[in-house]
């Protein structure tokens, strides 16, 4: 090939599929991204006049659950209303999506026991103690003690109201919990999720959050580039442009998302099989995970000024401090730059820039992509780090995703099937004073995060990240220990302490220990989010 010649997008030779945007809930595709949610979980008898009532009123939301295509536009008006605001422009309304866990789906079609997920059968707190749970009754995270879902009172459908102001999510949710009444529905779980006012985009840590999400493949209609999730590398930058939506960000195929689409294959510019679509009106459904983590703040701002301190003492770890080594068991300082990139100090410039703050490596050098907006990232590169001597391989962000590293499941592309959507939000007041003990706190502790992850399977997935590479110490790579930010210790006579291994300045290695439990789940289910046919003609039918 001559060296003017054009290098041949390999998109052309694996076109992405044209996914059913108007069957698909927006929640699963391309995901509810909205600085308000309200969630709203309701119950219901399985006597057959109240199932009758269930199964009209999900016939008469059927066509108000927000689609992939009404939340894909959604979202690319708020992208151009940001590019050249026009203020006479309407705001766009509040979304709706909804869930159902296995008993609630009991009730309304037995096809709900043809569904092939053991996770999603035995629901969440069944499967409490195997994620690390704690098993002591009289401990606040045992289901026993769970806010919501705590059994037998789970919950049989969960609906996610999300919108761009607190007053629209009101508002809707408000018009929901009338139709719920109406259906004699009762509402056992009722509660707001805000995106952070004093950090936007940050969780109640003070770290910004959901930076690391994978890309959809596919198409919302026949038009050869109108991709769900946008390319921004340079058509000449192969493999890169077709490997990334935003630079750093995988793109993975529908079925790691979506029942019933291609999903990934050792290669991934190449689908696998579909993900499995058993029974067939599980098609263009996903399942959904939520969890309420309850987050204390004070507790783990205090470890980390301690564990600092301590280390300091340490030959090469002189000049630690807690927020340095908070942002290395994160893998990314507060503004959400990756401590690869700048492993000094923060630079929130780094942080804020999405064309820049996602693009790293860990086991090779990592150079600057040009863009098709002539974006020039000047911030300076990652280099390699196979070790984990500057971002831990015990750090949250590598634990979840391998990126170019191999792992104990195989190669880089291992990293794609684990893959998961969130769509989330924090709950509660920020706490002022990040080390104000317990008895300064006004909220009395209650903040944290509504977490809601999507995906095609519970067991490879979410319980995959959490059992197999948060929880373990040895995996997915060694040197590592746990994720200390979210990960449990649940091995017997260990008191749940939590190891990994940091390295200092003259690659010194130092232990740092805690059994300080900062992130304590308070509830949640396993949801299955069915397509807009399945709702109305099967579970509504």
């Amino acid at each position: 090939m001559s060296k003017n010649q054009p290098i041949p997008a390999i998109e052309a030779q694996t076109p992405e599929p044209v996914l059913p945007m108007s069957d698909i809930q927006g929640i699963v595709v391309p995901g509810f991204l909205k600085q308000h949610q309200t969630l709203v979980g309701v119950a219901t008898s399985d006597k057959s006049a109240a199932v009758f009532l269930f199964k009209k009123l999900l016939r008469d939301l059927a066509g108000d659950i927000s689609t992939a295509a009404e939340t894909l536009d959604d979202r690319r008006w708020h992208r151009e209303a940001k590019a050249s605001p026009a203020p006479e422009a309407p705001v766009p309304k509040a979304l709706l999506g909804i869930g159902f866990t296995f008993q609630g789906l009991q009730k309304l079609t037995p096809g709900a026991a043809s569904l092939p997920s053991d996770a999603f059968r035995q629901g969440l707190a069944a499967r409490s103690a195997f994620l690390g749970d704690p098993t002591d009754p009289a401990d606040e995270g045992n289901p026993k003690n769970w806010k919501v879902g705590a059994p037998p009172h789970e919950l049989d459908a969960l609906f996610i109201v999300a919108g761009d102001t607190r007053a629209a999510a009101d508002e809707r949710s408000s018009a929901l919990l009338s139709i719920i009444a109406q259906a004699g529905l009762e509402v056992v779980y009722n509660e707001k999720g805000d995106v952070r006012e004093d950090l936007p985009g940050h969780e109640q840590f003070g770290f910004d959050d959901g930076i690391s999400q994978p890309g959809i493949r596919g198409r919302a209609s026949g038009d050869p580039d109108d991709f769900v999730t946008p390319r921004h590398i340079a058509a000449s930058e192969q493999p890169e442009q077709s490997l990334f939506g935003y630079p750093g960000q995988d793109l993975v195929w529908p079925g790691v998302l979506v029942l019933g689409h291609p999903a990934s294959s050792p290669d991934p510019l190449i689908p696998g099989l579909p993900s499995p679509a058993i029974p067939e009106w599980s098609r263009n459904g996903s399942y959904l995970v939520f969890r309420r983590l309850r987050q204390d703040v004070g507790l783990f701002w205090r470890t980390m000024r301690q564990e600092a301190e301590r280390l300091a003492a340490l030959p090469g770890f002189a000049k630690m401090t807690g927020v340095e080594l908070a942002s290395r068991i994160v893998g990314r300082w507060p503004s959400g730059a990756p401590v690869n990139r700048v492993p000094a100090a923060d630079d929130r410039d780094l942080g804020r820039e999405r064309l820049a703050n996602n693009h790293f490596r860990f086991d090779s050098d990592a150079s600057a992509i040009p863009l098709r907006s002539g974006y020039i990232d000047n911030f300076p590169q990652s280099k390699a780090d196979p070790a984990g001597v500057t971002c831990p391989w015990a750090a949250h962000i590598r634990k979840v995703n391998t990126r170019d590293s191999g792992s104990d499941t195989g190669g880089r592309d291992s990293t794609y099937i684990r893959r998961i959507l969130r769509v989330g939000i924090p709950f509660g007041k920020p706490l002022k004073d990040p080390y104000a003990p317990p008895a300064e706190d006004p909220e009395h502790g209650e903040r944290g995060l509504l977490f809601l992850g999507i995906q095609a399977s519970i067991e490879d997935q979410f319980e995959f990240l959490m059992t197999r590479w948060m929880g373990d110490p040895s995996r997915p790579k060694m040197p590592g220990g746990h994720d200390l930010l979210v990960g449990q210790n649940d091995a017997p006579g260990e008191d749940r302490q939590r190891r990994c291994v940091i390295f200092g300045s003259g690659v010194q290695q130092a232990s740092v220990a805690t059994n300080a439990q900062w992130i304590i789940p308070t509830g949640g289910g396993y949801f299955f989010v069915p397509s807009i046919t399945a709702l109305r003609d099967v579970l509504g039918g």
